[in-house]
């Protein structure tokens, strides 16, 4: 068989279902195998929203989603998207094009070395050389992508290797087994919880991944111990609940800063790249009991003093069994009246009408309803003020937290969960960045809502300008008429000036089932 038809076969033995990303001359090869296939090739409008949609797909799946691209300046749209992956800990395979391997060696058209481009934002990132490794190149690229910590693989295909005739089959799938801590460590770990004066839990990430908010949950209940979560592990505990100190990260004031009060912390799927350890723990005062299924990362601001590495779920459960109840954490249950009290506080200021947005997307939206966030300064609304009932239905983007993910990751959201709405909340300057990929979505019959925050600034820069007692300088722009931008796409438009108008709009938008943009006027066109 021709080698791109082994690589279809391949693909579709590891469950492939959606590929998402662009044809060129040097894949052609291979997008005719795909017609033959029963993978969905999903056409997108740019490459990058192409690797965007496969983290997307990826994090929400746990297999690894797949986006393609030809040579040179395909693939080398594909690298944003594919480092946001990365980062965030999404599986991702990328498989890109490349000229014919006679003139690799030289200067030719459109050919850059692209393995030097992903070798930085990848696990693994290999060139098929012979169409006969080509079993054994996938099978490992699906593992690499998906051990802990899971991210980017890069396969870059030449079109003359796509093109050869081989012999061969897909390689059988290979059952890992699952590591358990020993029983020492698990005794030590629960004479550290107990020995602690003021100990705290800190939830990240691979919390979620591994879909152990019910095993950390249980935890913070028998042993009554307070909790804060990362931007990317929002919703393991409801709002109500009294141990809930809510979420820490990149805006969190440090007189309302859970984890200062410590003095240890109980790390949980808590990965360094979501909240920088010297941010928390600046002065290194606070010890680190850190749970994960990978051994934590060297960090002066992060002392380690037992690693428990190991299946998360199994090993939250053995400890559960350990702890016993401690007493009440009067100085966090403080902070949380504290806490609850400024999350209540509507502003009197120009952050009122997003507070009260935010508010009423806690309360209005479905538990089953995905929530996606841009980057932008609203990024830090969804963290301090959105209140998911449900874990794993929130996607903040905080690892490259790349601007313009939020649009594709919506579409991949609704192939990957078909039957969970998607809201993405998103500021004008990263809606704009991939906003064509409406027309994807309206072509596939894919609805969802987008909330765009208008207010003609790079309000998040703008900010850390005045923060820093900087000139407030390159953050305006004007906007197109989004009332005509949304009608040339196809899609349904509602405007809010004012709260009292947003629960009626937000309400016939997502009830509709249709692709809608929600503007969101927070400035006038003077200011």
């Amino acid at each position: 068989m021709k080698a791109s038809d082994l690589i279809v076969r391949c693909l579709e033995a590891e469950g492939v279902e959606y590929i998402f990303g662009i044809p060129g001359e040097e894949n052609m090869d291979l997008m005719d195998s795909l017609t033959r296939s029963s993978i969905q090739f999903v056409l997108t409008r740019h490459e990058q929203a192409a690797a965007f949609m496969a983290d997307v797909y990826g994090r929400l799946t746990g297999k690894p989603g797949v986006c393609f691209a030809t040579l040179g300046p395909g693939a080398m749209n594909l690298v944003t998207g594919v480092a946001n992956a990365h980062l965030d800990r999404s599986p991702l395979i990328a498989i890109t094009g490349q000229a014919t391997r006679n003139r690799l060696h030289k200067e030719s058209h459109q050919n850059v070395d692209t393995l030097q481009l992903f070798k930085g934002i990848t696990k693994y990132d290999q060139q098929i050389l012979s169409a006969q490794t080509i079993p054994e190149m996938i099978r490992k690229s699906f593992d690499m992508a998906t051990a802990e910590s899971p991210g980017a693989v890069h396969l870059q295909l030449p079109e003359d290797a796509a093109q050869e005739e081989v012999p061969g089959a897909p390689l059988p799938f290979r059952k890992q087994a699952i590591a358990f801590p020993d029983q020492l460590s698990l005794l030590a770990a629960a004479q550290i919880i107990t020995d602690a004066k003021r100990p705290i839990i800190l939830a990240g990430n691979g919390a979620i991944r591994k879909t152990a908010w019910d095993e950390v949950r249980n935890l913070v209940e028998t042993a009554n111990l307070p909790m804060v979560n990362t931007f990317m592990a929002k919703g393991i505990l409801p709002f109500d609940h009294p141990r809930n100190l809510f979420t820490v990260g990149m805006a969190t004031s440090v007189d309302l800063n859970p984890l200062h009060e410590a003095d240890l912390v109980i790390a949980i799927g808590f990965d360094l790249v979501e909240y920088d350890p010297v941010v928390w723990n600046k002065d290194q005062s606070r010890k680190v009991l850190n749970i994960h299924s990978i051994s934590a990362e060297t960090d002066a601001h992060f002392p380690v003093v037992l690693d428990l590495v190991g299946d998360l779920k199994d090993t939250l459960r053995a400890l559960e069994r350990m702890v016993g109840r401690r007493p009440e954490p009067e100085q966090h249950n403080r902070m949380r009246i504290r806490s609850v009290a400024d999350l209540q506080t509507i502003p009197d200021n120009e952050q009122e009408l997003p507070h009260k947005i935010m508010s009423m997307l806690s309360e209005q939206l479905p538990k089953t309803c995905m929530v996606i966030s841009d980057v932008g300064l609203h990024k830090i609304w969804v963290a301090q003020w959105y209140q998911p009932k449900m874990p794993g239905q929130t996607i903040i983007f905080n690892g490259l937290a790349s601007m313009g993910a939020s649009l594709p990751g919506a579409l991949a959201s609704r192939l990957a969960r078909p039957e969970s709405p998607v809201v993405v909340i998103s500021g004008d300057g990263g809606f704009l960045m991939n906003s064509q990929e409406l027309e994807t979505a309206k072509r596939l019959g894919i609805g969802f809502t987008v909330i765009i925050f208008n207010d003609q600034h790079l309000s998040l820069i703008e900010k850390k300008q005045r923060d820093a007692d900087l000139a407030v300088t390159q953050i305006a722009f004007n906007n197109p008429d989004f009332a005509l931008y949304a009608q040339s796409f196809g899609a349904d438009y509602r405007c809010v000036t004012a709260a009292s108008e947003f629960s009626s709009a937000l309400t016939g938008a997502v009830n509709s089932g249709k692709l809608n943009l929600l503007e969101i006027v927070l400035r006038g066109e003077d200011n």
